[in-house]
């Protein structure tokens, strides 16, 4: 039995973990008052912290039971341990005479008398020390079956050894619940921040931060899966080379062999626009009510900061309304056809299947480009993804707005006095810019947020 520090008492069965309040806080939604999303799940955020508190206090109180128990045996073991060692030393130096025939021994021998009390007295403490032993042990004993009155057990050591395993098993199965308890906790708070907040606004180094990480993600899966591969620009299908001319019409032309990685990146990111290029929600039907609101969209993009306000508004509405359902669904089922097309199209330059957690990451990556799509569409400010098409053979590399990721030619490096003059090729992964301030005023300022990752060529 646990005692709270509140006086109160946790029961914990032999042969389950403690969930008493789990079950008590979770299973109980007919009990939240009626209203909007934000206030029920404040109520479940609410029973869940009361939980998660109550969950860690047993948590404590059974590790702490757990080493006082273990420091008491220590102890007494080492007293009785030390006890033995005395009585040991006792009876070597007392050659192990019989307490009776002391005297007997000091007649026929003719051991003088100082001898004879001094061997008396050592098996005085001898019969002494045993006696405390035998009291060490026997309050030993009590205390376990002082210990198995709290926990029911025998009283047979091999058992109590048990019971100890048993509080690990539970201490360990308190320590998991809590963990949950609290993922569930952080996942509920971040669903209440981007449901009640009235400003949704982030700063340009965050976002910065998250598009980076995307394109890192991009750069790793793309180097995990296809180091190895050689790049087949030869005999594509027509849907492979509409993608290679929308990046760069002379692909045959200008991309080597070593560029192969910087072109696979592209190909993720050319299905990763297709998230970003959503002006409203990515998963917006193209048809019926919701369709038309997709169209309108397009057509007031030109009215500035009222179309943003109408755009954020729009945005919130739909996660709050029933069509929330219908766009989740939508955007599962564009999610997987991108993930496709993008396995396929990589398939015909490398000849490498994906295995399916390869697959899984393509898609997680495609849900990471939904929800920084999401997080544009809620801010002020304006923001461009910058994802370069090369238009012709004289497009330069802007280092303004670009960032290489490819090497010069080797050839080039070793003349330092020599400017190189370097030309765009494809882009790998957009970069962002921003139009105005975090109000979304003065438009005719701008900021790079990010540069574009490409691949570029020496002219």
């Amino acid at each position: 039995m646990l005692k709270r520090k509140s006086g109160g008492v946790v029961d914990l069965p032999s042969d389950t973990a403690p969930s008493g309040p789990s079950n008590e806080f979770i299973n109980r939604p007919e009990m939240l008052p009626p209203g909007d999303d934000a206030t029920r799940i404040s109520h479940r955020v609410a029973d869940l912290e009361r939980a998660l508190a109550i969950a860690r206090e047993e948590q404590e109180m059974a590790r702490e039971d757990l080493s006082r128990l273990r420091h008491s045996r220590q102890a007494d073991q080492d007293t009785i341990e030390e006890l033995r060692q005395q009585l040991a030393e006792k009876s070597s130096n007392t050659g192990g005479a019989p307490v009776g025939g002391s005297s007997g021994l000091q007649r026929d021998t003719g051991v003088p008398g100082h001898l004879g009390n001094g061997r008396e007295d050592a098996l005085r403490q001898n019969s002494d020390l045993r006696y405390r032993v035998a009291q060490l042990e026997e309050q030993l004993e009590e205390q376990l079956a002082s210990h198995d009155g709290l926990y029911p057990r025998s009283l047979d050591r091999p058992q109590s050894r048990g019971e100890a395993d048993d509080l690990r098993l539970r201490l360990h199965a308190a320590e998991k619940e809590s963990q949950e308890r609290l993922q569930q906790l952080l996942a509920l708070k971040s669903s209440i921040s981007s449901l009640t907040r009235t400003d949704s606004q982030i700063t340009d180094s965050e976002l910065a931060e998250s598009f980076s990480q995307l394109a890192n993600r991009v750069r790793e899966w793309t180097v995990s899966n296809f180091r190895r591969s050689r790049l087949n620009l030869d005999n594509l299908p027509k849907e492979t080379e509409d993608v290679l001319r929308a990046l760069n019409p002379q692909y045959r032309a200008s991309i080597q062999s070593t560029d192969k990685l910087a072109l696979y990146q592209a190909v993720v990111s050319t299905s990763l626009m297709q998230v970003f290029d959503n002006s409203i929600v990515f998963g917006l039907p193209s048809t019926g009510p919701l369709g038309a609101l997709r169209q309108f969209a397009e057509r007031t993009q030109h009215l500035g900061t009222a179309h943003r306000e109408w755009v954020r508004a729009t945005v919130q509405v739909l996660e709050r309304s029933e069509a929330n359902g219908d766009i989740q669904k939508e955007s599962e089922a564009s999610i997987h056809r991108l993930a496709g097309e993008a396995s396929h199209i990589l398939f015909t330059l490398t000849s490498v299947s994906l295995a399916p957690n390869a697959q899984s990451t393509l898609a997680g990556m495609l849900k990471d480009a939904m929800g920084l799509q999401r997080t544009l569409a809620l801010q002020k400010a304006r923001y461009k993804l910058l994802f370069f098409r090369r238009q012709d053979d004289n497009m330069q590399f802007d280092d303004r707005t670009m960032e290489t990721v490819n090497d010069v030619d080797p050839a080039m490096e070793d003349d330092t006095d020599m400017e190189i003059d370097r030309k765009f090729l494809f882009c790998a992964f957009p970069g962002l810019i921003k139009y105005g301030d975090e109000w979304g005023e003065h438009s005719e300022m701008s900021n790079i947020v990010l540069k574009a990752r490409v691949c570029s060529g020496v002219s």
